[in-house]
This record gives C-alpha cells, sequence and structure tokens, in this order.
C-alpha cells in the first residue's frame, strides 16, 4: 500500500512555491479546494455552486464490515479480509485505447507493463493500456505547473490548486456534472459509493471537475511507541498540558538518544487541540478568524517556548526535512503527533522484524484534563491532490469510457477488484496466510505501488493484514475523537490569495515563531509578526472566504 504522509506545519519552514500555492497542510488554509472567487473567472461563484447538484449516494452493502463506520465519520472496519470476495465490476471497462495519467509516488518508481506482470494484468483486466507519469512527491508541486504550462495534458491528472485554479479548469479540463451529478452517477456504481462531503472538493464554475480522492475525516492519528511508554510506567493519553509535559519529560533522555518528539509541528499538533485553536479558520456568524490570531494561539506558542526549553524535542526538531518517521521507528522519538492515519500499515511493516515494537495512540485532553479536546476534522480527501480532472473532449463515448475505468479503480474493499489492485496476482504478487489475509511478496512490493489510488479510490477501511485485533484499536480511537470533531469553515473554498501570495507571508510568519519558541527573538515580536501576516495575505484570504460563506448561508 502506498504511503502517505500527513505532518501539518504549524512552526516549520515552507518551500517556496511561485504561482503554486495550492499545498492543502499551508497553515490558515487548510483545504484550498472548492468553491469561488469571483476575481478568478466569471462563472465560478457562490451561487451557481451552490446549485450544483451533487452525486446521489448509494453505499455498497456487498460486504459487511466487522466494526461498521458512522455518519459522523468513522470508518468501517475489517478485522479480517473477506474470504467472499464478490465483483463490483461485471465487464471490462475499458475500449482497449491508450489513457494518460499523471499521479504522485512515494516509493521507487515500479517496473513498467512490459516486465510488471501486476501492471499487465491491471490492463488487461481493464483493457485499456495505462500509461502513467510518476512524480515524486517532493517534486508534484513543481511537475504540475510545468505539465499545465506545456498544455500537453495527460487523460488524467491528480490535481493541485494553484493561481486562478477555477479559470484553469475552466479552460483545459472536462466538466463531468452531465455525467456524474444527481443519479447519473448509478452508471458508475463503485463512484456512487464514495461518500457526499469529498464531492465539494471538485465544485468550481458551476461544475463537478473530477473524481474525488476520499480520506477519512478522522484525518490524521496521534502515533506513539506504547513499548516506551510501558517501560516507564506513563499513561498513553495524558490528562491535560501539565501531564503531557511531565509524561515528555520522562520520555526524554539525551544521553539515550530519546526524545518525546522528532519534529516541532508534532507538539504543535497537540497544543492546538490543547488549546482549543480554531482549526484552520473559526466562524462566528459569517466572520472569520484565523488561528495565527487567537489568544489560543499565543498560548500554544508560549507551551512552545517552555516545551523547547525543557528539552522534550530533538535539537534538530525545527529541520523539516528531519526523517521522523525514521526516528520514530527507531525509537529516538515517542510520539509521532497527527501523522497521516494510513501511516499505522506503513509503521506495522517498518517494524515487523522487531519483536518488542508497540504501536499506540494517543487521545488529546483538554488543557486542564477533565475533558476530551476537540478534535481538528481533515478535509475528507487527500491532503496534496483532492481529485482527479480530465482533461477536455468532445467525445462523449471517451468520457465515459474514461469513467467506467475510474470506477474500476474505486472498486470497494474486499472485492475482486479490490484485491487485485492492492495485492496483485496470489503466488506472485501476494501470498495468503494462515487467516486468510493477503500479504504482499517481494515482488508484489515492487510491482504494485502504480499510483493508481491518486487517479480513483474507495473510502478508506481500516484493516490491518495479520493483525486482526487493530481494526478494534483504530476504530475504537475514532469512535472516541471523531464525534467530538470541529471543521475548518473554509474547506470546500477557494482563494486565490491563499494560492498564490500565502505562502511567502506564511513562511516568513512561521520562521518568526521559530525564532520566538527557541528563544532568538521575544514573545513581545509575536503581534508584529500576527500583523505583518495578515497584511501580507491573511486579511485578503478573509475577505475571499467569508465573501463565499456570508453568500452560502455559512459553511455547509
Amino acid at each position: 500500500m502506498t504511503a502517505e504522509i500527513r505532518n501539518t506545519p504549524v512552526f516549520t519552514r515552507r518551500r517556496l512555491l511561485a504561482g503554486a500555492g495550492g499545498l492543502a497542510a499551508m497553515a490558515g488554509a487548510t483545504s484550498l479546494v472548492g468553491c469561488s472567487n469571483g476575481s478568478s473567472s466569471a462563472t465560478d461563484n457562490a451561487s451557481v455552486n451552490s446549485a450544483v447538484k451533487l452525486p446521489t449516494y448509494v453505499p455498497y452493502t456487498g460486504l459487511k464490515p466487522d466494526l461498521p463506520g458512522t455518519a459522523q465519520g468513522v470508518d468501517n472496519a475489517f478485522r479480517n479480509f473477506p474470504k467472499d470476495n464478490p465483483q463490483s465490476v461485471k465487464e471490462k471497462p475499458g475500449d482497449g485505447s491508450t489513457i494518460t495519467g499523471m499521479a504522485i509516488i512515494y516509493y521507487a518508481v515500479p517496473p513498467g507493463p512490459d516486465k510488471n506482470s501486476y501492471w499487465k494484468g491491471l490492463n488487461d483486466r481493464m483493457n485499456v493500456d495505462l500509461q502513467l507519469q510518476m512524480v515524486g512527491n517532493a517534486d508534484y508541486a513543481t511537475k504540475f505547473p510545468t505539465v499545465i504550462a506545456g498544455n500537453n495534458l495527460p487523460d488524467l491528472t491528480m490535481m493541485q490548486v494553484v493561481a486562478n485554479f477555477p479559470s484553469l479548469l475552466d479552460k483545459q479540463f472536462q466538466p463531468l456534472d452531465e455525467f456524474l451529478s444527481g443519479d447519473a452517477i448509478k452508471d458508475y456504481p463503485n463512484l456512487a459509493n464514495l461518500p457526499t462531503a469529498s464531492w465539494k472538493s471538485t465544485i468550481y464554475n458551476g461544475h463537478i471537475y473530477g473524481i474525488p480522492i476520499p480520506r477519512g475525516l478522522v484525518g490524521g492519528y496521534n502515533f506513539l511507541r506504547a513499548d516506551l511508554f510501558e517501560e516507564k510506567g506513563l499513561p498513553t493519553s495524558p490528562k491535560g498540558y501539565d501531564e503531557l509535559l511531565r509524561v515528555c519529560k520522562e520520555l526524554t533522555d539525551p544521553k539515550q538518544r530519546r526524545w518525546a518528539f522528532s519534529l516541532n509541528t508534532q507538539p504543535a499538533n497537540l497544543l492546538a487541540m490543547i488549546n482549543d485553536e480554531p482549526n484552520g479558520w473559526r466562524e462566528n456568524g459569517g466572520k472569520l478568524t484565523n488561528r495565527y490570531e487567537s489568544q489560543e494561539y499565543k498560548q500554544s506558542v508560549n507551551d512552545m517556548i517552555t516545551m523547547w526549553k525543557a528539552g522534550v524535542m530533538h535539537p534538530n526538531s525545527f529541520d523539516p526535512a528531519q526523517p521522523f518517521k525514521n526516528l520514530f521507528n527507531a525509537g529516538t522519538a515517542a510520539i509521532n503527533a497527527m501523522d497521516g492515519y494510513p501511516g499505522w500499515a506503513q509503521y506495522r511493516s517498518d517494524n515487523s522484524s522487531n519483536p518488542k515494537f508497540k504501536l499506540g495512540l494517543m487521545e488529546v485532553y483538554n488543557r486542564d484534563g477533565s475533558k476530551l479536546a476537540p478534535w481538528h476534522l481533515g478535509s475528507g480527501v487527500f491532503g496534496t491532490g483532492p481529485f482527479t480532472a480530465m482533461k477536455k473532449t468532445s467525445d462523449k463515448n471517451r468520457v465515459k469510457m474514461i469513467l467506467r475505468v475510474l470506477n474500476y479503480l474505486a472498486a470497494p474493499f474486499g472485492t475482486e477488484e479490490y484485491l487485485y489492485r492492492l495485492y496483485g496476482a496470489e503466488g506472485v504478487d501476494h501470498k495468503t496466510n494462515s487467516t486468510g489475509d493477503p500479504v504482499l511478496t517481494k515482488t508484489g512490493q515492487a510491482n504494485t505501488v502504480i499510483p493508481i489510488r491518486y487517479l480513483a479510490d474507495a473510502p478508506y477501511t481500516l484493516y490491518q493484514p495479520g493483525f486482526p485485533k487493530d481494526a478494534d484499536v483504530q476504530h475504537d480511537y475514532q469512535a472516541t475523537e471523531v464525534p467530538t470533531g470541529i471543521m475548518n469553515p473554509t474547506v470546500g473554498l477557494f482563494s486565490n490569495s491563499a494560492a498564490t501570495v500565502n505562502a511567502t507571508a506564511d513562511k516568513n510568519f512561521n520562521d518568526g515563531v521559530n525564532d520566538i519558541v527557541q528563544g532568538r527573538k521575544p514573545f513581545s515580536d509575536l503581534d508584529g509578526l500576527i500583523s505583518t501576516w495578515k497584511s501580507a495575505a491573511g486579511d485578503a484570504m478573509r475577505k475571499e472566504y467569508q465573501d463565499q460563506l456570508q453568500k452560502n448561508g455559512g459553511p455547509k
């Protein structure tokens, strides 16, 4: 399975992206996907976008999960892979033609279909020649605008939100509402199984412009090395700030090369919830307050100063290139707060030969420890590429064929198509263990990392081969935290200022906060940093978001 990293930069240096500021992790613009900005396109506005009829939701019922999900956003969970693997696509979807695509990849590029039996088998099952341009995660943000500017688009592109995004979609990409809006989506049952909320990321200019890449609303997990906590007899869910600080101090032992945190973003992510900061923005009566402007954020900065002085963060924790996953695996760091929750499977795999390794999850309590803190929910879509768009064509039959292929790739967990898509052929790419779970072989680990899940994907399902209790642990965690959750009210909205000028403004702001936390500048400088950020980007972003919220009658 493809690894995904979600570690929200709060006090970290960011890469400058000239004209391409659509990384969803940017603070103050947690999700730059969605609705309207009148300055970008004459057809992109609140009234036309709110009028779009979203696809009818038809949940897949062919398999019953061991632990059902909830309407609030808890994911379905299976303890073991289903023995019965029904077909969800009865006929080969393709017409024998070539389909080109571009998507992000987190691993070494796999062999092509001429040397990769899995890829060849996928093409045979879909009856297409799928040709993919696979771009490393470190390069995608710069590759995307280059491909757009080159005017030689593939059939399918994993999108990134950039400057004047609605206009870009209008000029170069295919509106799909004719094929997907309302009951029309029933022609593609696996796409109809995608959560309604995820489709909101695809609405611009009064049209549906793509297929969302769904992810759970929980967004991330607070991973911890439970074995290290048990060594010290420490609570894995500290009750409030004071107990968290005490636990972090007891976990830290520089002589043994061990710290509570490997990145400064990790305690910052915890403090954001402990202190009840806005989740990106806070909405009240149509008015927005950014987290940077809140008193709760100032408290978090003060707490970060205390934590830095206490030595509970790795000395290099302000380096965004810090290999935080490796340090967590090695036991150099004990807590990895708000890493992408699909990382559970990666940590299991990375530590399969370490019998002492024990993975756990930390619940977050409010500052005084009296109750659970509000959880900061995610956007419900994959952060860096919220949807897959199709280049413009006048050939409606080709649009329908490509949608059938995407419908195949979105096959639900446990189906025959899903089994092949993730695990390939039995005996070659995977073997079945004693409990009936598919386990990738070395060949499968190399062959199956083709990034098709960033073209279309099923709703995320909690499942860990060989560890049936992991489903219960994760499901219980989500069932505890998700009901407390708060959304970022700007999810589903587009700000051109966020996509153009906020990268520089945000970097300058966070560089200054880093200096304050590490004692190079006084805390009194924080008000000036906030004022500068507001002038450079924040106030413009606020106006663009507020105009949309007020015209739409508030956040949806």
